[in-house]
Parts: C-alpha cells; sequence; structure tokens
C-alpha cells in the first residue's frame, strides 16, 4: 500500500478523509496526520510518504506554501489538495506548484477515489519501473539497497520460482532476447531476462505454499510441448524480504548448474548445487580423446557419431548444460586447430550460443552442432544454395501464410530441412535479426493492424489470430514491445 500523509487544521476534517481512504482506497494506508503546512512539512521529512492530502487555508503555514517546500525536496511528490476555496487564484497557483489534483469542498467519498484514482495508478505505474530496474539489478549481480527492497517491495514475506524454456540465456555474444514483465496491476510480479524466462515474486499473504505450488505447477505445464523443456526451480518456503536478493541469486544459481537440454526439471533452490561437483566429474576426457583420435584420421563421419553418442548420454544422465558447452566448446577449438579453420569465428560463436539457447532436445542441439561443425571440413553446397536474400524472403512468406499457427523456430526448421543456428544465421546475415525478433515484430504488427480494424474483439481472440494461444503471454509480449497493453492500445485509438 501507498503511504499517505493528511495534512488539515479541523479535526473532523482529517477523520473524514481517513475514512473515506480506509473504507474506499485499499492501496492507501494513512501513517501520519498534521495541524499546519509547518507540521505538514516536518512530518514529511520524517515519514516520506507516497502522497500528500491537504487543505490549502491553514494558520502558520498555508497548503501552498508547504506544497512548494516539499516539490523543492522532491519534485515527483504527489499532492492532492482540498479546499473550500473557489478562487481561480488558488487553482491556477495550486496548478503551477504541481499539485496532482484539486478538490473541492464540500467532498463526498466518489469525489475523493475519483480524485485519488490517476495518482494511484502513477504511483503504481513508478513502483513497477522500480521494481523492474531493482529486479534487474538483483539478476544481474549487482548489489541491492535495503531500503529500496522495503520501499517496492513492502510485504514481509515472498514466494520465488522461476521457469525456464530450453537453454540458458545467451552470455558471450550478446543476449537478443526481450524482458518480459507482468501487467501493472498484477499481484504477482513476474520478470524475465527475455521472452523464454519467467522468475515470480509472489506476496506470501497473497497464496499459501500449497497454491503458490500448484500455480506454478500449472504455468510449467502450459510451457511445455513437443519441441521445448522446461526446467522449474522454487525456494521451498516463504522469504522473507531482507533475503529477497540472496534468494533471487540462489534461485539462479541453481537453474544455472541444474539446467540440462531436453531434460524437463522441476526442483528446490536449497537442493540445487548439492551435486554440482559430482555433475563435472561426467565431463568425459576420454570421449573428447576419441573424437580427437577421429579428427586426426579425417574419419569426420564417425567424430559426428561419437559426439551424437556423447550427447545422447548427457540427457540420460541430467548433464549440465554448462559443463556440455564447455565440452562442445573445446572440440570446436581442437577441429578449428586441426582444420586451420580461418572463417567468420564471431558468426560461429553466435551460431554456437544459438544452438544451445533454442535447442528444445538433444536432437536439435546435435543438427545445430553439426550444421556448424560440417562448414569446418567441407563446403555444403546446399546451404550454399540456400545462403541468400532470396530464400530468406521464401521463409517470410511462409511465416506470414501461417502466421494463426504455432510457429516455432522448431517448425520452420523442420519446413525447410534446416538447423536452428543456421536459420537464424541467415536471419542476422539478411535480415538483421534473430528469427524470434522478426516472428515477435510481425506478430505484434498483425495484432495491432486487428486491433485497429476491430477495436471491439476480445483480447484472446486477437492474440489467436496473430499467433499466441496464451492471452496473458501475448500481452506481456505486447506490453514489452510497445509500452502500453493490449487494452490501452486500443483505448487510444478509440479516442484518437
Amino acid at each position: 500500500m501507498f503511504r499517505v500523509l493528511v495534512v488539515d487544521d479541523e479535526p473532523s476534517a482529517v477523520e473524514y478523509i481517513c475514512n473515506i481512504i480506509k473504507m474506499k482506497c485499499p492501496d492507501l494506508n494513512v501513517v501520519g496526520t498534521a495541524e499546519n503546512g509547518l507540521e505538514g512539512l516536518a512530518e514529511y521529512q520524517v515519514l516520506e510518504p507516497d502522497l500528500v492530502v491537504s487543505d490549502v487555508k491553514m494558520p502558520v503555514m498555508d497548503g501552498l506554501l508547504m506544497v512548494k517546500a516539499i516539490r523543492e525536496m522532491n519534485p515527483e511528490a504527489q499532492i492532492l489538495l482540498v479546499s473550500g476555496y473557489q478562487e481561480f487564484k488558488y487553482v491556477k497557483e495550486a496548478l503551477s506548484i504541481g499539485v496532482s489534483d484539486y478538490v473541492l469542498k464540500p467532498m463526498t467519498p466518489a469525489n475523493f477515489v475519483t480524485s485519488a484514482a490517476p495518482i494511484i495508478k502513477k504511483l503504481k505505474g513508478r513502483m513497477y519501473e522500480q521494481r523492474k530496474v531493482l529486479v534487474r539489478q538483483v539478476v544481474a549481480g549487482e548489489k541491492a539497497d535495503e531500503d529500496e527492497i522495503r520501499t517496492y517491495f513492502p510485504e514481509e514475506e515472498y514466494y520465488l520460482a522461476v521457469i525456464r524454456e530450453n537453454g540458458l540465456p545467451r552470455r558471450f555474444t550478446g543476449n537478443y532476447g526481450m524482458e518480459m514483465l507482468s501487467e501493472l496491476e498484477d499481484t504477482i510480479f513476474v520478470y524475465g531476462r527475455d521472452e523464454r524466462e519467467a522468475l515470480y515474486i509472489c506476496p506470501a499473504n497473497a497464496l499459501n505454499d500449497r497454491a503458490f505450488s500448484l500455480m506454478i505447477e500449472k504455468e510449467a505445464f502450459r510451457k511445455k510441448n513437443d519441441s521445448n523443456f522446461v526446467t522449474t526451480v522454487m525456494m521451498e518456503k516463504a522469504v522473507e524480504r531482507s533475503w529477497l536478493p540472496k534468494a533471487m541469486e540462489q534461485i539462479y544459481r541453481s537453474l544455472n548448474s541444474r539446467l540440462s537440454i531436453g531434460v524437463n526439471q522441476r526442483f528446490f533452490a536449497e537442493e540445487g548445487e548439492k551435486d554440482m561437483d559430482k555433475r563435472k566429474e561426467l565431463y568425459d576426457k576420454e570421449a573428447l580423446r576419441s573424437m580427437e583420435r577421429f579428427l586426426e584420421k579425417k574419419e569426420y563421419d564417425m567424430l559426428l557419431e561419437r559426439l551424437w553418442e556423447f550427447i545422447k548420454s548427457t540427457e540420460r544422465a541430467a548433464y549440465p548444460q554448462l559443463c556440455l558447452e564447455r565440452f562442445v566448446r573445446q572440440l570446436a577449438l581442437k577441429i578449428q586447430q586441426y582444420r586451420n579453420f580461418r572463417g567468420d569465428v564471431f558468426e560461429d560463436e553466435m551460431m554456437m550460443e544459438d544452438a544451445f539457447y533454442y535447442a528444445g532436445s538433444v536432437e536439435e542441439l546435435f543438427d545445430s552442432l553439426k550444421s556448424i561443425f560440417i562448414r569446418y571440413w567441407k563446403e555444403d553446397r546446399e546451404a550454399v544454395k540456400l545462403d541468400s536474400n532470396q530464400f530468406l524472403d521464401t521463409i517470410k512468406c511462409y511465416i506470414d501464410q501461417h502466421m494463426a499457427e504455432d510457429i516455432t523456430v522448431s517448425t520452420v526448421c523442420r519446413e525447410f530441412g534446416l538447423s536452428q543456428s543456421y536459420l537464424n544465421m541467415i536471419f542476422r546475415k539478411y535480415g538483421m535479426q534473430s528469427f524470434n525478433i522478426y516472428l515477435r515484430t510481425v506478430r505484434i504488427e498483425k495484432a495491432k493492424r486487428i486491433m485497429e480494424r476491430n477495436p471491439q474483439m476480445f483480447i484472446k481472440d486477437i492474440a489467436m489470430m496473430a499467433g499466441y494461444k496464451d492471452q496473458f503471454y501475448f500481452s506481456r509480449i505486447f506490453r514489452a514491445v510497445t509500452g502500453v497493453s493490449p487494452s490501452e492500445y486500443i483505448e487510444r485509438g478509440s479516442v484518437g
């Protein structure tokens, strides 16, 4: 709830305003009162409220002078003036010094609620943005300010969970994903480093342990399909607010240490790293040596066959992605050295990251790695024919024609017989963006056109026509791209 300071020299008026706030404004909480502007200014400095509700005409210091002083300390301060003085000069001066709104007496509860509504919305928007920045900092490993934690996460305890689709975010060539966020009005705050991830931060007083666990289980199940895998990490119990940063760190460490390509997993963060040392021992040096022997003999088909056996075994052992990546990068380096490769190393690095990022199974991962390694020792003539701007146009045409279907990078690769890393290489080379960014852009543009032509259509139907089965996921994507929710976009169009 947002903190409110009420300033009025009439005790009955103070009581009246406090009762309205208590009964009609669940988002507001009165934390202090004052009898004049000077007292109000002192209380403001101590309490640092989110909103000041004040009379204009008061002894010692009137409301306008107090507001000026407050605005000098905090230009973003929210002020709601309440007064019986209807003279235009008061209204004009109040607006000139940045008062949020001005309510005339006699004031009804309805009038107060109407005036407070846009202020509350603005406060929520500000908290939403600051909370986003704070979570982003914590997820990135930066130290969080304790006062900011208390301000933007006001409840005493929170449940935490993260759901990740497919591989970990890119770490070396830059993350080309898009941050995902919950809607402004949502009780549960959702943050994702990209569109494949959702970190859920839920006040403990909103759900109990069982209800939160079931909600996360349902969300994870909803995200699963035939072409992906899902990793779910939860804190076993609600954590105290002061432990939020450490809990988030723990969740992401567990995610990094346990995520395994092609393996659906669900576990508690508290147990997330206990087997990590043992898993590192699974790193198969003999497999690398055997592949190196095939490389020396130029038995490339045998090398790929051995690589497939190794990758397949990692699925059975739930081998961590980070360990598998290390193995594959060492193999790639040896192949480059043996073949004296002088190609575009950065492009290969991007293709390698794409291979792990997009792979929904070990089969897809192997196909992508195979397409990369083949380039080291022979010219893939079919790929050369497909490496053109005209071929990219063919893929885009296919996407446009099948927009409402469940198109993914996997379905397009199957349609055109490409690996995921090669498909993304074509999009980056000729389209200057990744496949995912292109698909997201054309879907949102289609949704916008539908809204403009048919503003009365339900959001869920618009989402389906643009290729999104989940209305709420569509809304998060839409806000991330456009900066507004679908309903806000429609409202703006109707006003215009």
